[in-house]
């Protein structure tokens, strides 16, 4: 009887898991979606100066909220395999508290409000979203069996070897430290109810610019680190604050990711101007958002775009021959400033390649639906980073 709630339970997540797993498939790591297959180029830089951050990273005060359940889950172990359910039940509880202590849920940058509003589990949760940033900013130890900081799924798989036992009398004899020189949970962190927020202390704003500057590899600091230490948070990525902090190496690549976000803006403002064409013709509506943005934006980006060294984008960002020859493709119809229809069959084919009968290029059906924002060009994350920077320098 015991084990059939969670078998119904389990069913119910893997539904949500392969919805999730849709709907995250079709976005690029700056939360757009990712048609031509632009995200390599993105998860490249953005990975070279701001490691182990992502777009789905709202409120850094999470970084110990997942420590803190991890600990206290060890502390309260039997020995035995690892209890996904009580890590649920941890999340749920401070997620609760969290959520009674904000006027209004949107926008408060709590994971999974929705779902816990509606007595659900998240599809995808706090300790799964944050990992990668205990991971990458050296915030786990390792444990045995792995010989690098171990993922969360093989933290989960080495469970039973994180207590060690006197096995004369079965007592527990020692619980160890799953991450390095954590700051202490707040006092009642146990409880079910109570205030709790997402606001950093000094310590721990402190504790994260400390990880940071280790993040980097070969034992400099990587640029984010850098940034925030300088208090370094202006809106443009671009901006000479940025480059001032920048070694010449970096200052080489913000210069090629710059080009290569400029690229991206304008293949992204020809495809959407080109569905959105197809669109009119199908519904026979004549919506001209896209077309009308479409050549300032080209003429916006063409300059930099122009600039770009492809054997360089490629050996920094390892894209297939396939990206690389739809790149050159767009490059060549900037430079001759060519038609839509002139760049219509390259934008098809690399959409079919990437999505196949499911490419809004190839599928009326599909375009009924479609809508989308003016096209724009890849950020690096930067507007989640300097939000970042932000709070480890204001304790927000």
């Amino acid at each position: 009887m015991t084990s059939l709630p969670a078998i119904g339970w389990f069913m119910l997540s893997e539904a949500d898991r392969d919805a999730a797993h849709r709907f995250l498939s079709q976005l690029a790591s700056d939360g757009t979606r990712d048609e031509l297959g632009l995200a390599p180029i993105h998860f490249a830089f953005a990975d070279r100066f701001f490691p182990g951050t992502s777009v789905q990273h709202q409120q850094l005060r999470y970084v110990f909220f997942v420590a803190w359940a991890y600990q206290e889950l060890l502390d309260i172990s039997d020995g035995g395999n690892f209890d996904r359910d009580r890590l649920f039940e941890i999340e749920r509880r401070y997620s609760l508290r969290l959520m009674k202590g904000v006027s209004k849920l949107q926008n408060s940058g709590i994971n999974g409000w929705t779902k816990y509003q509606a007595r659900e589990r998240p599809v995808v949760r706090a300790s799964t979203i944050y990992w990668t940033a205990l991971r990458s900013w050296k915030i786990v130890n390792s444990i045995p069996g792995t010989e690098d900081v171990p993922t969360e799924s093989q933290m989960q798989a080495a469970w039973p070897m994180l207590i060690s036992r006197d096995y004369s009398d079965a007592l527990r004899s020692s619980v160890i430290d799953l991450f390095e020189d954590m700051p202490r949970a707040p006092d009642g962190w146990r409880r079910k109810t109570g205030p709790l927020d997402l606001k950093l202390s000094s310590i721990e704003a402190e504790y994260i610019r400390r990880k940071w500057r280790q993040a980097g590899s070969g034992g400099t600091p990587p640029l984010l680190s850098r940034l925030a230490d300088a208090g370094v948070s202006t809106k443009s990525l671009w901006s000479r604050n940025v480059l001032d902090v920048a070694s010449i190496e970096e200052r080489k690549l913000l210069a090629l990711a710059r080009s290569a976000a400029s690229i991206a803006c304008i293949a992204r403002a020809a495809y959407a101007a080109l569905v959105e064409a197809k669109r009119n013709k199908d519904l026979e509506t004549n919506t001209r958002r896209h077309s009308h943005a479409l050549p300032e934006l080209t003429a916006r980006h063409r300059e930099a775009a122009l600039k770009i060294d492809l054997d360089a984008l490629r050996a920094e960002t390892r894209m297939d021959s396939h990206l690389e020859r739809f790149l050159q493709e767009v490059l060549e119809w900037v430079r001759n400033r060519g038609s839509l229809d002139s760049i219509s069959r390259a934008l098809e084919t690399r959409e079919r390649e990437l999505k196949q009968d499911r490419a809004y290029l190839l599928n009326a059906k599909r375009r009924a639906d479609w809508q989308k924002d003016v096209a724009t060009p890849l950020d690096y994350r930067w507007p989640v980073v300097r939000q970042m920077i932000i709070r480890v320098g204001t304790g927000i």
